[in-house]
């Protein structure tokens, strides 16, 4: 029965969030007071809390209201990679890509869409298909690219977490000294 120890008490979420409301609450919180609660029948009560709290704080997989945002990362050589990724505890439903190059590119410059997993490389080692799942590959002489130019086949919204995340590279060919390739995340939170 060792292995089956109830938490420390019936409802340590209650306790531990008194003080904030429900829009104060973030996935790191939830997620540090549920992790270590254990399946078993003697903790049912602990379970039926935390499945309330997250249902009461939109975490139920559905869009939370007022949730999202838009992420800037900003490349300026090609020996780094951006890395969009939520915070611990949180899901993002990725809605749209875009790219902005400046100063205006010269010629033709590739963007790379990969989804990494933090196990198999360091966050600073460049992406590459031995490791991480290619996602995506375009080349164009435009400044401005939006998601329909990013993706080969039609996009469709899908979510990345802190353990699944997205990085995006350019090869930086064309794009001057000095240049930068920004990179903008559109998202809704789903957890």
């Amino acid at each position: 029965m060792s292995n089956y120890a109830p938490s420390p008490s019936k409802k340590p979420i209650y306790q531990n969030l008194a003080t904030k409301s429900l829009s104060e609450v973030s996935g790191t919180d939830i997620q540090t007071l549920t992790d270590p609660v254990k399946l078993a029948a003697i903790n049912q009560d602990a379970l039926i809390v935390n499945n309330i709290v997250n249902q009461a704080a939109m975490r139920d997989g559905n869009i939370m209201p007022n949730t999202g945002g838009i992420e800037l990362q900003t490349q300026t050589n090609d020996s780094i990679a951006i890395t969009f990724r939520p915070p611990k505890g949180e899901v993002w439903k990725v809605m749209g890509i875009s790219v902005n190059n400046s100063p205006n590119v010269t010629g033709s410059n590739t963007y790379y869409t990969y989804l990494s997993d933090p196990t198999q490389l360091a966050l600073g080692d460049l992406p590459s298909g031995a490791r991480d799942v290619f996602y995506s590959s375009y080349s164009s002489n435009g400044n401005l690219l939006g998601t329909e130019n990013l993706f080969e086949e039609v996009f469709q919204p899908f979510f990345i977490t802190n353990n699944m995340f997205l990085r995006m590279y350019s090869n930086m060919d064309n794009v001057g000294t000095s240049a930068e390739v920004q990179f903008r995340l559109a998202y809704m939170r789903i957890r």
